[in-house]
């Protein structure tokens, strides 16, 4: 009986990643978020993460692991793991831009103007 209940709820989680993957290729509009409100937000954090804000942390952020990994408080391996890290978040720009090559891809709008046209 058991088994049959997890085949029924896998069932149920293609049946839903199948309507979703549906609804996504009939709102092709909604695919380029820098023109809905929503992507506008997505902008302002995407700001936020890549620039003084985001800088600074990062710099924090690589201090104290690296201090904390010369100490021996933390394995080599999580400080590897946290700049590889902070190397994606300072680079998804550029995996972005490579993935749409014809197309323009990025923020379009005045990120930094929070709503206001």
């Amino acid at each position: 009986m058991k088994t049959q209940t997890k085949d029924l709820s896998l069932a149920w989680q293609a049946c839903l990643m199948l309507m979703l993957g549906a609804v996504a290729v009939m709102v092709p509009d909604y695919a380029y978020a820098a023109d809905t409100p929503i992507g506008n937000v997505l902008c302002i954090v995407v700001g936020w993460f890549t620039g003084n804000t985001g800088k600074g942390l990062a710099t924090i952020a690589i201090t104290v692991i690296g201090i904390g990994a010369l100490l021996g408080k933390v394995s080599w391996g999580m400080a590897i793991i946290v700049g590889v890290g902070i190397a994606v978040v300072f680079g998804a720009a550029g995996i972005v831009d490579a993935f749409n090559q014809g197309t323009e891809a990025g923020c379009v709008t005045n990120a930094t103007n929070f709503g206001t046209t």
